[in-house]
């Protein structure tokens, strides 16, 4: 993987029983480039995104992500929850709509939800905006 590679999807395969949502998809998004995963409906774009975040198992293929301080890890080898708290990867909901009154900060800060309860105590401490939660709130928004 070359030292400009953020992340890289090599021959990515998922199947929902006899269904094949991807079929040996690979690409890579590099430093300071955009990157966009374009299709019609159906062809499995979001499907693409949910197996990056953890949200499913690739049927196979590798997904390996770049850190700048030059960890490498293998996105498909970890479990869902654990993608965002150690490959600090995390996504929000596609549909906008679901939060109307919401930032496009925070409809963001959704996806760190679980880091977010945990320094609020379950929401109680955040409710008086506890430094523990302002911390936490700040290392979601970094």
């Amino acid at each position: 993987m070359s030292g400009d590679n953020i992340l890289t999807v090599d021959r990515l395969m998922m199947r929902f029983g006899g269904i094949v949502a991807v079929n040996e998809l690979s690409f890579t998004a590099q430093r300071r480039q955009i990157t966009a995963l374009i299709g019609p409906n159906g062809a499995g774009k979001t499907t693409v995104f949910n197996c990056i975040t953890g949200f499913y198992r690739p049927s196979g293929g590798a997904i390996r992500l770049a850190h700048d301080d030059g960890r490498t890890m293998q996105l498909e080898r970890l479990g869902d929850f654990r993608i965002t708290k150690l490959a600090k990867v995390a996504r929000t909901f596609q549909n906008i709509r679901l939060f109307p009154g919401m930032t496009a900060l925070e409809n963001l800060m959704v996806a760190q939800h679980n880091a977010l309860m945990r320094a609020s105590g379950l929401t109680l401490l955040g409710l008086i905006g506890a430094p523990s939660w302002r911390a936490a709130e700040e290392r979601a928004i970094e």
